[in-house]
């Protein structure tokens, strides 16, 4: 029995196949002095960019404390002149019912009339007209309107 032929194998290289290379972290240097040099102005530009920004966020808070303040002031001086309002308008309604003005008018010594004349300016004379509460009977003669 005969035996296949080898295959001749080319030589291999002594040198280990190529590994997946992983990125090592790079040894821990101090700052060069220029760097930190550099580094100060961003510093402080930063510290005074979250300083003004604190200060702004607490004058806004501060401004709508006190909005707050004002509005519920206001608020209470509303309702106090609504109340106010309310008590003038019942002050009114007693004032001018026609009951409390007649007393009123009873107590100043006024009366009612015994006769109602009703006087007419066109001409620029006065003339005597008929009211309906006067009888008809009761003008003057002569007078427009009158009998006689």
């Amino acid at each position: 029995m005969a035996m296949p032929a080898r295959r001749l194998e080319e030589p291999r290289s002594r040198r280990p196949a190529p590994r997946k290379s992983r990125p090592r972290a790079a040894p821990a240097r101090r700052p060069a002095r220029g760097r930190a040099q550099r580094r100060v102005p961003f510093l402080l530009f930063s510290l005074i960019v979250i300083t003004a920004m604190v200060l702004l966020l607490v004058s806004v808070q501060a401004l709508v404390a006190q909005s707050a303040f004002r509005m519920a002031e206001l608020q209470r001086q509303s309702s106090v002149l609504e109340e106010e309002q309310a008590r003038l308008r019942l002050e009114l309604a007693e004032l001018s019912s026609p009951d409390r003005i007649t007393r009123a008018a009873r107590k100043a010594g006024l009366v009612l009339p015994d006769q109602i004349e009703i006087l007419a300016v066109d001409t620029g004379a006065a003339e005597r007209v008929a009211s309906p509460s006067v009888p008809a009977g009761t003008l003057a003669e002569g007078a427009p309107g009158g009998e006689g």
